[in-house]
């Protein structure tokens, strides 16, 4: 070196036979998780979205990860889309995250609900590239209740469509619980919303 000869970290890998690790730049990661009560989960002491970020902050220590809950309860599509835009260009999300639909299943015709989510699918992929939508849960609700598993199978697919449309990731849950994961048929119980993590935390896997 003080011949004047650069050493690069190439020449350096070349001499010695090893690989000198790059610093990565630290990067911010905020993802906002959109939904009902589900999301929100002020029920129980570990709703999936409180694990999942439990999750992210040891998946990428180094760097710095924000979670944003954005879940209410008893939301539909068209309240998330009335609020979507304040709450997400207030937040500079990385990551946006849907979990709405079945209180859509009672008050919102399936034409305005598919509606409503190819809006926000179109909203959100203006803002990052990275758009979910999870899919719907029921427990064990007879078909004269408000909810039904009929109703919620039908909106599934619309969900599932509109992701796909939109190139958008879809997260289907139905069938990885059980009438024994709800605390009342229709809210998840622990158990319920570990599994919705497990679900979840094996498509962002990567």
């Amino acid at each position: 070196m003080g011949n004047g000869v650069k050493v690069t970290r190439c020449s350096l890998e070349a001499e010695f036979g090893v690989r000198i690790p790059v610093p990565q730049p630290k990067m911010d990661k905020t993802y906002c998780i959109f939904g009902d009560s589900v999301a929100q989960a002020a029920y129980v002491k570990a709703g999936w979205v409180i694990l999942f970020s439990h999750y992210l902050e040891e998946k990428y220590r180094q760097d710095f990860v924000n979670v944003f809950n954005l879940g209410i309860g008893g939301n539909t599509s068209n309240d998330i889309l009335k609020r979507f835009e304040p709450e997400s260009s207030a937040r500079n999300p990385t990551n946006i995250i849907f979990a709405v639909g079945i209180n859509d299943t009672k008050t919102v015709a399936p034409e305005e609900f598919k509606s409503n989510l190819e809006k926000l699918a179109r909203l959100a992929k203006e803002i990052t590239k990275e758009v979910s939508f999870v899919g719907l849960v029921l427990g064990d609700y007879s078909s004269n209740k408000p909810f039904s598993r009929k109703k919620t199978t039908a909106f599934n697919q619309i969900i599932k469509k509109v992701a796909e449309l939109n190139d958008c990731k879809y997260i289907p849950l139905q069938e990885q619980l059980k009438p024994e994961d709800f605390m009342d048929g229709l809210h998840p119980n622990e158990q319920g919303h570990k599994k919705i993590f497990e679900a979840i935390k094996i498509v962002f896997n990567f």
